[in-house]
């Protein structure tokens, strides 16, 4: 998950489109809107950032750079994650008429974005241990962590409770036996 973040820091984030799709379904303005709230989370989030990790100017402009080199990637896990977790979950409400197969793939796709995406902080953690210390690493992975649990409450993918579909799917009932 997720560099949510991380990506504010440096450039407009897949986030923010969907505000600002948000912003027009509810006859906002659209792309002025859409800059000036990702300018102030970034403001935001730079403020917390120095304040929680106690960040010099130095070590956030590095922190800035590496943001930038990794948000990429990180986009394109994420954007893949989505879609694999899309279809898996289409497919397997379909109950008995299911492709086993093709939900054997989507869950090996699954295990193999994870793998990446641990591959991807580990990168970004060796990167970040250049100019920080360990405690300042991990704080910054408890402030992304935080940021990445309430973006999905604001899309409303809190966590399910179990056997329950995601808010707007309608469970489809197998037949009685």
């Amino acid at each position: 998950m997720v560099g949510l973040a991380v990506a504010p820091l440096t450039s407009g984030s897949a986030q923010g489109g969907e505000r600002q799709r948000g912003a027009q379904r509810q006859g906002g303005g659209g792309r002025m809107d859409r800059a000036q709230l990702e300018q102030r989370f970034r403001q935001r989030l730079a403020s917390l950032l120095r304040t929680q990790l106690g960040l010099n100017d130095d070590q956030m402009r590095q922190l800035s750079d590496v943001n930038q080199r990794f948000d990429l990637q990180r986009r394109e896990l994420n954007r893949r994650e989505m879609m694999t977790r899309r279809t898996l979950r289409e497919e397997v409400l379909k109950h008995d008429s299911a492709d086993v197969g093709r939900v054997d793939e989507l869950l090996k796709e699954q295990f193999k974005i994870e793998r990446e995406r641990i591959d991807l902080t580990e990168a970004e953690q060796r990167d970040l241990s250049k100019f920080l210390t360990p405690v300042q690493r991990a704080r910054y992975l408890g402030v992304q962590e935080q940021i990445r649990r309430e973006m999905d409450q604001i899309r409303g993918r809190g966590m399910q409770p179990m056997g329950e579909p995601p808010a707007g799917v309608r469970a489809r009932r197998p037949p009685p036996a």
